[in-house]
């Protein structure tokens, strides 16, 4: 906990603007305030000995958790029975938390301004990585956005380290936002989501990688078509780039999706 209350402490001494009137003592409580001030926080300079006690403490964070190791999920070929898919010995679906999956890269499903969500606390996949990153993974992005002016186009992908995340490499690619109906530009926005995190895995030599569902969440793109449109892209690119991947994973958290991506996976 000592490292814990080192960390609340250097984030509220640096941020003036917040002003809290009893630290908790509860230890899930500290955590969320540790989350909360890191989320809000702005990609500036921090000292190296907040970043030592930081990946120290979210290193020991890690130990506790049921890490999952990549080179142990099942590929469709050992899972399914019945598919069309042309990569069946490469692509798996998976159901858990990506941030404790122990893989060569696991993908982002970032915003436009590419630095991770601001808000404490929230529930969405780019949240949960930039938390248990840690700061550095911002720091980060900070330096890789300045040159795009802060902005990161649909579909364009990019890729930083992973620091705490059991995963070496995070790649960070922007999903459409759905307002209407699906159109045609949506969909072509989202395979280039797949299409392009590929090949830049490809050009840093991940071979083993795992996608979320992307955009269903707060962009509201529908999950069946979403999810069809993943599979296809990804069997089509694994038809030119087989021999750079031993694995590429879908990852879902809830049983629907799961429901979905498998019954996909039957059809496609």
């Amino acid at each position: 906990m000592e490292k814990l209350d080192f960390l609340i402490d250097y984030l509220l001494k640096e941020n003036k603007k917040i002003k809290i009137d009893k630290i908790p003592t509860n230890i899930e409580e500290k955590r969320k305030l540790y989350r909360s001030l890191c989320n809000i926080r702005e990609p500036k300079a921090i000292s190296n000995e907040y970043l030592e006690k930081e990946n120290e403490f979210l290193q020991e964070e890690l130990k506790k958790k049921n890490i999952t190791n990549a080179q142990n999920i099942q590929t469709i070929s050992e899972t399914i029975k019945k598919s069309n898919l042309q990569n069946i010995d490469k692509i798996c679906l998976w159901q858990g938390d990506i941030t404790t999956l122990q893989i060569d890269c696991i993908v982002n499903a970032a915003n436009s301004q590419g630095l991770g969500c601001f808000i404490p606390c929230h529930k969405c996949i780019d949240n949960q990585i930039n938390t248990f990153a840690g700061i550095s993974l911002r720091l980060e992005c900070n330096k890789i956005m300045k040159d795009k002016n802060y902005n990161l186009e649909t579909g364009e992908a990019i890729i930083t380290k992973g620091y705490n995340l059991p995963s070496e490499y995070v790649i960070h690619t922007v999903g459409p936002i759905i307002n209407y109906e699906v159109t045609e530009r949506e969909e072509n926005e989202l395979k280039n989501c797949y299409i392009n995190s590929l090949k830049l895995a490809i050009k840093n030599g991940i071979r083993t990688i795992a996608f979320p569902c992307i955009s269903t969440g707060e962009f509201r793109f529908p999950k069946e078509i979403a999810s069809r449109i993943a599979i296809k892209t990804v069997d089509n690119l694994l038809n030119k780039y087989k021999d750079n991947f031993d694995k590429v994973v879908f990852n879902v958290y809830g049983e629907e999706d799961y429901k979905i991506y498998e019954r996909n996976i039957k059809k496609v």
